[in-house]
């Protein structure tokens, strides 16, 4: 293998840029295929790319077969004369380890495929056939690894990695993983005792006598209708699966290349895996940012941007972002004139310090014909490209004012994908699901004008004057005592039903419910009626009344104040909803789940009194987000409604992109941005 100084002994050795992990650098990018295209195209994307303003390009994530054509034999020249193209123009990369898409002669000598719950093989013509548990998987992915790392640990144009590509639990029924679980339950249990007890295998005579007895929750007589303890812990165990298989790569990566940075492209809402564990060998979270999706119209990213912040509570990257028409077989709408740049800077303004959009060019051939880009498949710079190249400009030219800044706010939800998981194993009734649970609320606050951090609940709560709890379904003693000192420190916490009801081991608890925090609830929960989609009422004490649905709790007042009680069904004049003093602080118990005004007149006085900061009088469809550094806050409205609006904002600002206001208002355009400075 030839070294990169033989290579390209043309380049300055100089890079155009260090990574600084205290601060944000603001970027705008595209993912990049140059081995898709003839070299002689390669100098005019690069041209083109700097004419859009575009800095940092991300290669090579799919292409192990171009980079190690045969065992053992690498071959870089390729990648090597792509990234010369691209310094010249002054344009940076991130390469992305290849292991998504094992190459075919390594299928062909090893079976390295992931088994389904039926335990049939996932063989090879996609992506992501590969079991991460696999010895030979993880062999291979080592060496493929540290092959690129090692050859371009100081080229002058590389300034970080991606990690393999949207990672998900590796739930794999392979024999690999079956007996690395069952060792896993050796490590954590110690005796077959001890997990008999655990699991509370005696129901239906399934107490284990050896440890090869142990199933995965494999298709069985009953489905997958497992003992929810065995579920979970598997789960857990196929999440930490993925995370040892990526901290491999890292772990080579900080060792060969220390001041790179390394990341990972996040999935927004997905949920097969703990994104706490996978980020915290990562410098910062980055995420795949696709508002419109395959199969319907364009939605919200606001909600995902604020969870992907929340991984870390840092600033992110969009790694990738919707440029055109998006899909495989079947493919979505064409963004509107405007859509495409306004869910850019609504990415900024939730945090995002780099838009890397996918893709360059759509793509001749592969599953992904459809996927367009930047550019059409005709090469030719069309009305995206002019679009993206506004972004660039405009981005580029506030770089230097927006570096650093981040976002603070008084309210967080919440966010566990243990807890979610256990809803996923036993979901109940329809409505409760995880991130039904956290739209809910997360809307209703941003309908008031409150922003939202999305945290894991080690965060500093502190800072923090609301905390929303879904339905903390499994409670520890330690989750218990930390939200308890919230609340006595002055905190107010939102609780919300079926909190309580497990312990680790996802047995459920002895203890009236919410059990651990019954006391600093100030109620107990005597009984309760799955609602599903049926439907119930309930009258706050200032008179409102509102439709629930999902669940009732029938809620015991044991201290607390009744705020709702149900007017309808067999829980007729019980509480639905109760107040609760405790210590310097509020504790808000929610036996139900409510429509939209419920929430936004409920979370209306819990903001006013906790103090809360909002801003009132935004209008739907319109995103409005604060950053801030060293005494200056940057105002970020974005409409994405497609029709005009008219949007308050604070007297005195400055402004630095889009509509000068006037009498204290500034009129938007259909997906026009607009951002304003306060302070110094």
């Amino acid at each position: 293998m030839k070294s990169f100084g033989r290579m390209c002994s043309t380049l300055s050795r100089k890079p155009l840029w260090i990574f600084d992990r205290r601060r944000g650098i603001m970027r705008v990018g595209v993912d990049y295929y140059p081995e898709h295209w003839d070299e002689s195209r390669w100098e005019t994307d690069a041209r083109l790319m700097r004419e859009a303003g575009i800095s940092v390009v991300r290669l090579a994530e799919f292409s192990w077969c171009k980079l190690e054509p045969e065992e053992g034999r690498y071959d870089f020249s390729w990648l090597d004369r792509a990234l010369e193209v691209l310094h010249r123009e002054g344009i940076q990369a991130v390469l992305g380890t290849p292991t998504a898409t094992p190459p075919a002669w390594l299928h062909q000598r090893y079976d390295i495929y992931p088994r389904d719950a039926r335990r049939y093989p996932l063989g090879f013509g996609t992506r992501l056939q590969r079991c991460l548990n696999h010895p030979v998987m993880r062999r291979y992915s080592r060496l493929i690894t540290e092959a690129m790392v090692s050859h371009y640990a100081h080229h002058p144009a590389v300034i970080g990695w991606q990690t393999d590509n949207e990672f998900e639990a590796n739930l794999c029924y392979c024999d690999v993983c079956a007996d690395l679980f069952r060792q896993w339950l050796q490590r954590k249990y110690g005796s077959l005792q001890a997990l008999n007890r655990a699991w509370g295998t005696i129901f239906w005579s399934q107490e284990y006598t050896n440890w090869s007895q142990i199933p995965l929750p494999w298709v069985a007589r009953c489905g997958q209708s497992h003992n929810p303890s065995l579920w979970l812990d598997y789960r857990r165990f196929a999440s930490e699966s993925t995370v040892s298989f990526q901290r491999e790569q890292v772990e080579i990566i900080r060792r060969l290349a220390p001041h790179h940075f390394v990341t990972h492209n996040f999935m927004g809402l997905h949920d097969s895996l703990d994104y706490f564990a996978l980020a915290q060998d990562l410098d910062f979270v980055a995420w795949d940012n696709y508002p419109s999706g395959n199969w319907k119209e364009a939605g919200h990213a606001e909600l995902a941007h604020d969870v992907m912040r929340g991984i870390k509570q840092k600033n992110f990257w969009v790694m990738e972002e919707q440029s055109g028409i998006p899909g495989w077989e079947y493919i979505g709408r064409r963004p509107a004139p405007g859509q495409i740049r306004a869910w850019a800077w609504q990415a900024v303004a939730h945090g995002a310090d780099a838009v890397v959009f996918f893709r360059w060019r759509s793509c001749l051939y592969g599953t992904e014909q459809y996927w367009h880009g930047i550019l059409n498949h005709d090469g030719i710079p069309r009305r995206r490209y002019r679009e993206v190249a506004r972004f660039g400009e405009e981005m580029n030219r506030l770089s230097a004012e927006l570096d650093g800044t981040t976002l603070h706010h008084q309210v967080a939800i919440l966010n566990s994908y243990e807890q979610n998981w256990a809803l996923q194993i036993q979901p109940q009734v329809n409505g409760l699901s995880w991130w039904e649970q956290v739209r809910r609320f997360y809307y209703s606050f941003r309908r008031l004008g409150a922003g939202v951090d999305i945290v894991p609940i080690d965060a500093d709560l502190s800072q923090y004057r609301v905390i929303v709890l879904p339905s903390w379904y499994i409670l520890t003693e330690r989750d218990a005592q930390r939200l308890s000192e919230y609340v006595r420190q002055g905190g107010t916490l939102i609780v919300n039903p079926r909190t309580g009801v497990k312990d680790e081991r996802n047995v459920c608890r002895t203890e009236p419910l919410p059990s651990l925090l019954r006391e600093v609830a100030g109620v107990e929960i005597d009984d309760y009626d799955p609602l599903g989609t049926d439907e119930n009422r309930i009258r706050l004490h200032s008179g409102e009344e509102f439709a629930v649905s999902v669940w009732a709790d029938a809620l015991i007042l044991q201290g607390a104040e009744e705020v709702a009680v149900y007017t309808r069904s067999i829980f007729a004049g019980e509480t639905a909803i109760a107040c609760h003093r405790f210590g310097g602080g509020t504790v808000y118990t929610l036996g139900t789940y409510g429509e939209p005004a419920l929430y936004d007149t409920l979370l209306g006085r819990v903001l006013d009194e906790a103090g809360v900061e909002t801003m009132p009088g935004v209008p739907e469809g319109v995103d409005a987000c604060w950053r801030e550094k060293e005494g200056a806050r940057y105002l970020f409205l974005v409409n994405l409604s497609g029709e005009e609006r008219s949007v308050p904002v604070p007297e005195g600002v400055t402004t630095l992109l889009g509509a000068s206001p006037h009498g204290g208002m500034v009129n938007l355009s259909p997906y026009e941005v607009g951002i304003y400075r306060t302070g110094s």
